[in-house]
This record gives structure tokens, C-alpha cells and sequence, in this order.
């Protein structure tokens, strides 16, 4: 699907029905093959394949070809429950800005859509081009804004559960905090991907002579910020996770303990009944008429000395 946007006599930007030659921003979405043709005849420009936008080396990711610039990025969404990162092609020509993209990003989609309410404001494709690299790493701070307050509400979590005393609630909090900690590492990992690419991309404009390139510097600085908070919040989840694990290891020690103070409160007891379990012929306490209940008070201060024992030392 082939999308034209142009400028109007305001130089807002608008969705617009003018031929590919004509518009300033083409965005394409999973062409075909017909759409492929077409962008090759009238564009001049040959579009990557879906596996190509995927190459982790620095060359394949940004380089020229026939006077058009193809710089590949990773775009981050938290739409779905599990964190996604989507390769995005931008291209550009002397003339025109070509986005290329084989799915569909929440920061472009939502770009797109406010096309229309935002009425963005801009002289030519090159300020199109730096709006839209503003948008992406502002989605990027939200995520990690959002993957802060997450981390807050954590250790509020992690801090209650501490204090309760139902152990299935607090086991059952314990594990979900895991979870989300899981998920949170996932997408600041996704985040901070994306914006390395950013990163990456600003650097090598930026080694080329064309003058419009230093306009970036200011998004560079952003990116560098939130690279720096990301590394932050890493290790604040790091922490929240060390944390979570070493409550979960005291809940299980807790159990092991309740086992073996039990094992040995009845250890007593278990050896009395096992020696008057025995099968000898000549048992002299066999014959006392009060043997059985002397056993019995015998076997349950066994277990009571040792009880209040383990009571006193706090540990139980």
C-alpha cells in the first residue's frame, strides 16, 4: 500500500492523491510486486527486501545508492503484551522522503494519523524527515517514562509483600513482580535498541556534507540522555529483580525450616514409639500396670521441650 502526502499553500502536510513524482513524503506499507514496478519506474530507487532491512551490519543499514540514502532503523511498540521491534527504511532522495516498512509500527501509524489533526508545518522533505525522527524518539521517551513508573510500582509491591502475612498472596505477588520484571527488561531492551539506531543513523548524516544534517544535533542530545536514563533504569530493574529473587529464596528457605523444625519435634517422640515397638520376649516396662500412659506423657514432652525451644529462639 503506497501512501502520498505533499504540502499545501500553507506548507502543512497533508495526505494528498498527486503522482509518486510529485509528493514529498511516500509512505509505503508491504508493497507488491505491481507497487515495486512502479516505485522503480517513477522514483528511480530500488526498495530493500523485507530480510535485507533485518542486516545487523553498519553497511547495510545506511548506505547510497543512486543518489538515494537508505538508512534502516528499529521502531519499538508496547502495543501487544510481548514488546516488538520493527525495521523501518527511510529514504531519501534529492527531493522526497520514502518510508519503507513490511509491518506497522504504533509510532508511524500514529505519525500517519495525525497527520490530518496535528497539521505539521514544514518547507520540504528534509523537515518532514526530522519530524518524523522527533516523533520516534519521543515515543521512545514515553516508553521509558512508562517503564519507570512501572519499576516505582514495583517496589511498592515488593515492599508490601514484604510485610504480608498471608503466604499465598505473597508468594502469588512475588511471582507476578517476576513476570513484569521480565517484561520491562524485554522492552527497555527493545527501547534501547532502537534508540542506538537512531543514534547511528544521526552519526552517519552527519559525516556527509550536506549542511541541513546539523539540524540533528539536538536530537542527538535527547538520544543521549535517554540512553544514558535507560542504563538507569537497567539497573534499577536489575536491583528489583536481585530483590524479587532473594524474597522468593526466603519464602522457600521458610518452608524447608517449618520441615525440619518439625522433623525434629517428632523425632523424640518417633524414637520412644520405636523402641516399645520392638518385638522382644523380656521388656520389664511391658508388665507396669501405668506404662502406657507414662509412654504417652513421655512422648509428648518429647515434643513439647523441643517446640518451646525452637519457640524461644524466634525460629518459628
Amino acid at each position: 500500500m503506497i501512501t502520498n502526502f505533499s504540502l499545501d499553500e500553507s506548507n502543512t502536510l497533508v495526505e494528498s492523491s498527486l503522482p509518486l513524482t510529485q509528493a514529498v513524503w511516500i509512505d509505503i506499507f508491504n508493497p507488491s510486486a505491481e507497487e515495486r514496478k512502479l516505485i522503480a519506474q517513477q522514483l528511480k530507487i530500488s526498495l530493500p527486501q523485507h530480510n535485507e532491512m533485518y542486516q545487523i551490519e553498519f553497511s547495510n543499514r545506511f548506505y547510497e545508492e543512486n543518489q538515494a540514502l537508505y538508512l534502516s532503523v528499529y521502531v519499538v511498540t508496547k502495543s501487544s503484551p510481548i514488546p516488538e521491534s520493527h525495521v523501518v527504511t527511510l529514504i531519501i532522495t534529492e527531493n522526497q522522503l520514502v518510508t519503507l516498512r513490511y509491518s506497522d509500527p504504533n509510532p508511524i501509524k500514529n505519525f500517519i494519523s495525525q497527520v490530518a489533526v496535528r497539521q505539521y508545518k514544514a518547507q520540504n522533505h528534509q523537515e518532514i524527515f526530522v519530524l518524523l525522527l522527533k516523533t520516534l524518539v519521543g515515543k521512545n521517551a514515553d516508553i521509558f517514562e512508562a517503564i519507570g513508573e512501572r519499576s516505582d510500582q514495583l517496589a511498592q509491591t515488593l515492599i508490601s509483600s514484604i510485610k504480608r502475612v498471608n503466604q499465598t498472596v505473597r508468594g502469588k505477588n512475588l511471582n507476578d513482580t517476576l513476570r513484569e520484571i521480565n517484561r520491562l527488561e524485554n522492552l527497555l531492551a527493545k527501547g534501547y535498541q532502537s534508540l542506538s539506531s537512531y543514534g547511528l543513523l544521526i552519526s552517519y548524516l552527519q559525516q556527509t556534507p550536506a549542511e541541513w544534517y546539523k539540524c540533528l544535533d539536538t536530537i542527538n542530545v535527547d538520544i543521549q540522555v535517554l540512553l544514558r536514563h535507560g542504563e538507569h533504569l537497567g539497573h534499577k530493574l536489575e536491583f528489583q529483580l536481585e530483590s524479587t529473587l532473594g524474597l522468593i529464596n526466603i519464602e522457600q528457605m521458610f518452608i524447608v525450616k517449618i520441615f525440619t523444625v518439625l522433623a525434629m519435634v517428632f523425632m523424640p517422640p518417633t524414637l520412644i514409639a520405636s523402641i516399645y515397638g520392638m518385638n522382644f520376649a523380656r521388656m520389664p516396662e511391658l508388665s507396669v500396670p501405668y506404662a502406657y500412659p507414662i509412654v504417652l506423657l513421655l512422648m509428648f514432652a518429647s515434643a513439647f521441650l523441643p517446640y518451646r525451644f525452637f519457640k524461644r529462639k524466634g525460629w518459628i
